[in-house]
């Protein structure tokens, strides 16, 4: 298809995308991706009956209370399908603003465009180390005795408010650690924590995720802890995500935040 600009360089050396390539590039996956999103809502609303809830998640609001959350809306209510979508929080937030999504799930921020904000629940920010490692031993782990650590973290596009809040806490008492190339998925960073190869942090509620693989999990002084909301359209609740947000409020027990009103 020749759509009238050059996408690609012929060198020696092989072949790399221009920069309107790149753009092409893109725009494509997302359509792609838009498309396959859209057979999994045609299929899912044909077997239900209903559209699904279109969700988006922050990778910090992946933690262990999201998934218990999303089981109890599952399980509770079959008349409720559910479309996940990932990325960058900037690129939820976009999807959210252009009717694409129902609902968001993200760390806790400023009051966020024309849309709705609830905080849901909070979480405290754990360290992870290598099983191995001497501060391992401690009950917790003052920020102080961080200096000379290596912390992995993600890229800037997938910016991430745990480690936002730890390097907060360090800069605030003098502490630098040293800091890796970004690297945005979370396995990758806590499978080089497991070989010895730096430190990480992440919510309290996964900590159970990585005992198996050779991490311990370690609160720090002074405590940290992000808050989770749900985001909504100015539009509106549907009534899938207002289930789901009756349902991620109703644990009896649980870092759960008391009250309802949007903010």
């Amino acid at each position: 298809m020749d759509i009238g600009v050059q996408l690609v360089t012929r060198t020696s050396s092989g072949s790399r995308l221009t920069a309107a390539g790149s753009a092409f590039l893109s725009e494509a996956q997302r359509i792609l991706a838009a498309l396959d999103a859209a057979a999994v809502i045609a299929r899912t609303t044909a077997s239900r009956g209903s559209a699904p809830m279109r969700l988006g998640i922050a990778a910090d609001a992946a933690t262990g209370w999201m998934a218990k959350t999303l089981q109890a809306f599952l399980h509770g209510d079959p008349e409720y399908g559910l479309v996940v979508y990932g990325g960058s929080l900037q690129n939820l937030l976009a999807m959210l603003d252009n009717g694409h999504l129902d609902l968001c799930l993200i760390p806790f921020l400023d009051p966020v465009g024309n849309a709705t904000t609830e905080p849901l629940w909070r979480e405290d920010v754990h360290l992870a180390l290598p099983a191995t490692h001497p501060l391992a031993a401690e009950p917790s782990v003052d920020v102080r005795r961080l200096a000379d650590e290596l912390l992995l973290v993600g890229s800037v596009e997938y910016d991430s408010m745990a480690a936002r809040l730890l390097l907060d806490a360090c800069y605030s008492v003098g502490v630098k650690p040293r800091i890796t190339t970004a690297l945005p998925h979370q396995e990758v960073r806590l499978a080089l924590v497991a070989a010895g190869f730096g430190i990480a942090v992440l919510p309290a509620s996964n900590q159970s995720l990585v005992t198996a693989i050779g991490i311990t999990s370690r609160p720090l002084t002074p405590p940290l802890v992000m808050t989770i909301a749900a985001v909504w359209p100015a539009t509106g609740l549907v009534p899938s995500a207002q289930h789901f947000i009756k349902v991620a409020r109703s644990f009896e027990t649980g870092p759960r935040i008391d009250g309802g009103a949007g903010l």
